[in-house]
């Protein structure tokens, strides 16, 4: 079964959008309901949603479900919209409730992902990419081995197809976490680099090896994280969040009027924050904290070729 946590009820409806449009009169309410893992009423709820706008949906005779209009993405940009002032009143009231603690952080965190994912609609809510969640997320429920077809890697800097076993699908981080097949080591690759997902009929044969690893704001997967304090001016921290858009919910302003302050936890190798510092940081980053990463900055500039 699917873990709802794993889809927002917006990425969700935005699914639904994908089979509904693209596989009409294929799916029950109860087919629908197991496929995400939620209940037959959320689904309903979630056709409610759908139909708010105005779309029709009709069931045929074996109650499978349908739209009436040909092209139902056309409004799919206002169905899933989260705008940055409804972000702001949400923080508000957060900051209102007795007892501020790191869970108020943590929501806050969680809203400013939602409204990033929204934000980044226009790419990541397009029809091949949802494609490219769906199929991901059927072969993990199904436990398929899968194709990743036309990977690109910037690491070897070649396009590649890569067999996984696909086991943590996040489409608000652009991740899926796999078991590698040729590989044999769990790696996890950006959704948006790879062209399409070819399920395959072999089963899962690893799935022992599935370890879910944490994901930073940068998008890099990996357990082992350090703490950072960063302080940023304006134009850091504008670079920051359109570069990056999931550390706006680690960033608060300070006392200081024109400053932010950015503390989260990132990957214990930098990757990332590290380009990010190097490549705007005349636009006004100071580092607060930790000591370990002005020292690995030092070594990076002290082995660049000019």
């Amino acid at each position: 079964m699917s873990d709802e946590s794993e889809y927002s009820p917006r990425a969700r409806i935005a699914q639904l959008f994908r089979n509904l449009s693209e596989q009409p009169n294929q799916h029950t309410i109860r087919e629908l309901a197991k496929r995400y893992g939620v209940s037959p009423d959320t689904i309903r709820g979630d056709f409610d949603a759908i139909r708010s706008p105005g779309y029709q949906l009709i069931a045929d005779d074996k109650n499978r479900y349908a739209f009436m209009l040909d092209k139902p993405y056309r409004k799919l940009k206002d169905l899933l919209h989260f705008s940055e002032e409804d972000q702001a009143l949400l923080y508000l009231a957060i900051d209102q409730l007795p007892g501020y603690s790191e869970r108020a952080q943590k929501l806050k965190a969680k809203l400013g992902s939602l409204y990033d994912f929204g934000r980044l609609g226009h790419a990541y809510l397009r029809k091949p990419y949802l494609s490219k969640v769906d199929l991901l997320e059927q072969a993990r429920q199904e436990k398929k081995q899968a194709v990743l077809e036309g990977y690109r890697s910037s690491n070897s800097n070649t396009i590649s197809n890569r067999v996984v076993e696909p086991f943590h699908v996040s489409p608000s981080e652009d991740t899926v976490q796999t078991f590698d097949v040729d590989k044999r080591v769990v790696n996890h690759f950006r959704i948006s680099r790879f062209a399409r997902v070819k399920i395959l009929d072999t089963s899962w044969e690893n799935e022992g090896h599935h370890n879910i690893r944490r994901t930073d704001p940068f998008r890099i997967v990996g357990n082992e994280q350090v703490m950072v304090h960063l302080r940023l001016a304006i134009g850091a921290y504008n670079e920051l969040i359109e570069r990056f858009p999931l550390t706006k919910g680690h960033i608060e302003e300070t006392h200081e009027e024109g400053f932010y302050d950015f503390q989260c936890s990132v990957n214990d190798k930098f990757l990332g924050l590290s380009n990010f510092i190097l490549g705007f940081y005349h636009q006004g980053i100071e580092i607060v904290q930790p000591e370990s990463l002005r020292v690995y900055l030092r070594d990076v500039v002290e082995q660049m070729k000019f």
